[in-house]
């Protein structure tokens, strides 16, 4: 099928992929979540051209990495308008809520969520991301899963306290 998702391709191959990084792998508490490059010079609408990762162009993957090691994955599919995904992938379920409440994130920051579902539930987690996936929606919901979260932000970006703001044009420390 043309277009068809690269990794759609790969059939089970990469769920058990990743179900044997998973069972090999103990994790620890520090995890950081970042982009994976996997190098790919042939024709596709899914290649990605990122100038400055070391692998420039290919295919890309989001990763949930402890000391290195990629413990989880979820592939992405660019070009493809937000609006024209399945919008029920991007609502995540708050935990401990009655009636149930769902958070509606975005396609980058539900990878997150999507995620963190492989982490082991009852332990401690602490999340290191970049500004490409911290939003105060997705802050809010890990803190109500346990999971504390340490990230940069856009200056200006959607539901930040205006105080927070203010602070990022500070030259001086905060100490």
């Amino acid at each position: 099928m043309v277009g068809e998702s690269w990794w759609l391709k790969l059939g089970d191959v990469l769920p058990i992929l990743r179900q044997k990084c998973q069972k090999y792998w103990d994790i620890g508490s520090h995890l950081t979540v970042d982009e994976i490059m996997i190098s790919f010079d042939g024709r596709s609408i899914q290649k990605v051209t990122i100038p400055a990762k070391s692998i420039p162009v290919g295919l890309k993957l989001q990763g949930l990495e402890d000391k290195g090691y990629i413990y989880s994955w979820k592939a992405t599919r660019p070009k493809l308008a937000e609006f024209q995904q399945d919008n029920a992938k991007f609502s995540v379920l708050i935990p401990k809520t009655t009636p149930p409440v769902y958070a509606y994130l975005t396609a980058t920051q539900s990878i997150i969520a999507r995620l963190i579902e492989s982490l082991s539930k009852g332990r401690r987690f602490h999340l290191y991301l970049d500004n490409l996936f911290v939003c105060w929606r997705l802050a809010q919901y890990l803190k109500l899963r346990d999971i504390a979260l340490t990230g940069t932000c856009r200056k200006g970006a959607c539901g930040y306290p205006p105080r927070l703001l203010a602070l990022k044009g500070v030259s001086t420390s905060l100490n």
